[in-house]
């Protein structure tokens, strides 16, 4: 019996040690977690000075808050701590691959990553001027026929042009085309605009700059936030009314919302941070919905237009569409 009962005693020992080394093993899964979250129209220290996140020659006040938010991802995750977030309701698990990709470096995500806040930041101002009704200029991307790379569509069929939406009824069909080539206007006889690539852009008359060192962080999920916020900037009206308002979404310079990862964290971090209302991307509205949101409302967007309507009628009382 003394025998056996030791044998017992060591066999539940080296369980107990291959049970501790297991769960103190990394395991290939990265944790998404709440992150911070900012108010763009706030300011941001940097290098000892408090800089606007979004400014603009002529500013008008917001009496709330704008907040992007973010996501914090732990990299390096034991078993032990992997099945403990896997039972968190604040936490997703993640496997690395789909996050880290083997096949990239680090710094080649980074630099990714990098590239995407710089083209949400560009996105949302063309978003932002599109919705205020800047006209648009189109701009001739490669040599076409006649037309020339970097010419500028002014009028159609001697019709003033403005939107690439107004070229669609010439798209098969030989037209006339006015374009302005350094610095002089020039026709172009016989233009079929479908073959023709042409980008749209909007001027900014309003000197809009978002302070890219101001915040650091990367990825593509602050558009729909930093739209809103220019939007605010340079109108009289208060989008915030007063209140604090959080939400992410990728947005095109054309102002849709698209979908993005970890709303169910950043929809946590929101509520942490005393959020009256987040805006969440439609196509994120299930997960949104399965999140602890306490009293916050969650408000489903899918273009900047919509978000600014959702502001307006919750400032006004009225109802609106939820996750």
């Amino acid at each position: 019996m003394r025998r056996r009962g030791i044998t017992v005693l060591l066999g539940a020992a080296l369980v107990a040690l291959l049970t501790w080394q297991a769960l103190a093993m990394d395991v290939a899964y990265v944790v998404f977690g709440p992150g911070p979250t900012e108010d763009v129209l706030g300011l941001e220290e940097v290098d000892g000075e408090e800089r606007e996140i979004i400014s603009a020659d002529v500013e008008y006040p917001s009496e709330g808050e704008l907040r992007l938010t973010t996501v914090r991802v732990t990299q390096s995750v034991s078993l032990a701590k992997a099945l403990g977030y896997w039972m968190s309701n604040e936490y997703a698990i993640i496997p690395r691959d789909l996050v880290y990709p083997p096949d990239r470096s680090q710094e080649e995500i980074n630099e990714e990553n990098q590239a995407d806040w710089v083209e949400s930041q560009s996105n949302a101002e063309q978003a932002a001027l599109g919705y205020l009704g800047e006209p648009a200029v189109l701009t001739v991307v490669a040599d076409s026929g006649s037309l020339r790379a970097d010419d500028v569509v002014t009028a159609v069929g001697g019709e003033p042009v403005e939107s690439l939406d107004a070229l669609e009824n010439f798209a098969d069909s030989e037209t006339d085309v006015t374009v302005q080539r350094d610095g002089q206007n020039v026709d172009v006889p016989d233009v079929v605009l479908g073959d023709v690539e042409l980008e749209s852009s909007y001027e900014d008359p309003y000197g809009i700059e978002i302070d890219t060192e101001a915040l650091d962080i990367g990825g593509p999920s602050a558009g729909l936030i930093f739209a809103l916020g220019i939007v605010d900037r340079v109108t009289e009206a208060d989008l915030t009314d007063g209140m604090v308002v959080a939400g992410t979404g990728e947005i095109d310079p054309q102002g849709n919302v698209g979908a993005i990862g970890g709303v169910q964290q950043k929809i946590t971090a929101s509520e942490e941070a005393g959020v009256d209302v987040f805006l969440s991307p439609a196509a994120d509205c299930e997960d949104a919905a399965s999140a602890l949101a306490g009293d916050m409302t969650i408000v489903r967007v899918e273009t900047l237009a919509e978000a600014v309507s959702a502001l307006e009628s919750i400032a006004a009382g009225e109802d609106v569409m939820t996750c």
